[in-house]
């Protein structure tokens, strides 16, 4: 399989706040990708939280079990909770098994998981913001809600635990799936802003089924990419969460 990573700074960001992780093997794969609001510790947090969600993720067996996964994730956010009280991120997380082209996702916040075929991609998941939260009930959004589209109504918050959404999903033959940051899919695809004028930080990965070794390319303005190794898998209580 291969593997696309890009990922810049915004225009009006200090910092690359964004991250991914993943763990691949035996043509199965999951992936954590993170947007954390920029903080002085947003960059840290989304390093943190993107491991401890691919390792929360690969405890269990195949697919992800709802709640053996969300009892771990809770855990973790308990360990990170004191450094990042007042942080927040979106997050999400994908479980693979890339010979039957299944997944199931858990998701929390504004990231997007969609299929890229030769058009627009076609996202599988919905942002919990207050935008799509009308949207949803087919009602329009108060015109005095300022900023909308960016007001997460779940995500992961430094003082409490937030319970991700689960997901499931198929894809065909021929397609790559796309892992994708609310600075990639709205401002650049969904807006047209070309990458040199974005304001958010953008952050995508592309994943393309394949039967060759794993390939990892990466164009990134900060490390920010995560391998976690299934065989080197933390103890639950040591501090590497």
């Amino acid at each position: 399989m291969q593997m696309e990573w890009h990922s810049r700074k915004g225009n009006a960001r200090s910092q690359n706040s964004d991250a991914v992780a993943l763990c691949a093997r035996d043509n199965k794969a999951v992936i954590a990708i993170v947007d954390a609001a920029e903080s002085n510790t947003s960059v840290e947090l989304a390093s943190r939280w993107a491991q401890a969600c691919v390792w929360a993720a690969i405890r269990t067996e195949d697919h992800l079990s709802l709640d053996s996964t969300i009892e771990i994730l809770q855990h973790a956010h308990r360990r990170l909770r004191p450094q990042h009280l007042h942080d927040r991120a979106s997050y999400l997380i994908a479980s693979l098994d890339l010979d039957r082209r299944e997944g199931t996702l858990l998701f929390a916040g504004d990231c997007l998981m969609g299929i890229s075929g030769a058009s627009t991609p076609a996202w599988h998941n919905t942002p919990h913001t207050v935008e799509a939260h009308y949207h949803h009930f087919s009602t329009e959004c108060p015109a005095d809600i300022q900023g909308a589209e960016h007001m997460l109504t779940r995500a992961f918050k430094g003082r409490r635990f937030s319970t991700p959404e689960c997901r499931s999903f198929v894809w065909a033959e021929n397609v790559s799936l796309l892992f994708s940051t609310d600075g990639h899919w709205r401002e650049h695809l969904r807006d047209g802003v070309s990458l040199t004028e974005l304001q958010d930080d953008a952050s995508v990965l592309r994943l393309t089924a394949a039967a060759t070794p794993l390939n990892i390319i990466q164009h990134t303005d900060i490390s920010n990419l995560f391998i976690v190794d299934r065989d080197d898998l933390p103890d639950i209580d040591q501090e590497a969460l």
